[in-house]
């Protein structure tokens, strides 16, 4: 009895680190301090965003959105994408407020994301940008914030027209916005998988018990 007692204590523990939530490493992060500054500007279904540059390769596998008080988009859902320097659509989705959240270093707000297939960014020019509709949801600028060390922020970014598409004109100042996430961080198991091991540690403590009658 004592054998099955240790190993259930011991699946609950290794079930309860796993569910523990991930920080997923963000190429782009907001942090504290300082205060963002609602984008006046942004809006009217135009794409609004940064434009940075790699210095070392990287690798990302999902594209999130801020989600300043972390209290919802303001609308349905968000169309994010990424572009080359020479204006090359890399890849896109849609972040909802049922996307998966990501913490901030800045607990004013939290990072909705969307997976997308694994891309490879060479060194060169990117841009990075998101729909906006009126004032939701809410851009910010002139917030403090964190890179990691192979980009550089070159500035904000703004498209012509409406839509989801290439902000190739400079803006003022970085929107946040939009970010990325590094693939070789996101090593999470999926819920259905962390609920599975649960089970297959309870079955081992309760094979246990039997053995030791």
């Amino acid at each position: 009895m004592q054998n099955w007692i240790k190993s259930t204590l011991c699946a609950a523990a290794i079930s309860a680190a796993l569910i523990a939530p991930a920080k997923a490493s963000l190429v782009l992060d907001m942090m504290p301090g300082g205060s963002a500054n609602p984008c006046g500007a942004c809006g009217n279904g135009q794409t609004f965003g940064w434009s940075f540059s790699v210095r070392n390769e990287i690798r990302i596998d999902g594209l999130g959105m801020w989600d300043a008080g972390s209290n919802g988009l303001g609308q349905p859902s968000v169309q994010i994408g990424l572009w080359s320097g020479a204006g090359s659509l890399l890849a896109s989705t849609t972040v909802t407020d049922a996307s998966t959240q990501v913490a901030s270093a800045n607990l004013t707000g939290e990072w909705l994301f969307e997976s997308i297939s694994a891309l490879t960014l060479g060194a060169g020019d990117y841009r990075i940008g998101a729909v906006f509709q009126s004032a939701t949801p809410l851009a910010q600028v002139g917030g403090v914030y964190s890179t990691i060390s192979d980009i550089t922020l070159t500035g904000g970014a703004q498209a012509n027209g409406t839509g989801l598409a290439d902000p190739v004109n400079s803006f003022s100042f970085p929107i946040f916005g939009p970010t990325m996430r590094l693939a070789d961080a996101n090593q999470v198991p999926e819920p259905s998988t962390i609920a599975l091991m649960g089970l297959a540690l309870l079955g081992v403590g309760v094979v246990r018990s039997r053995r030791s009658r």
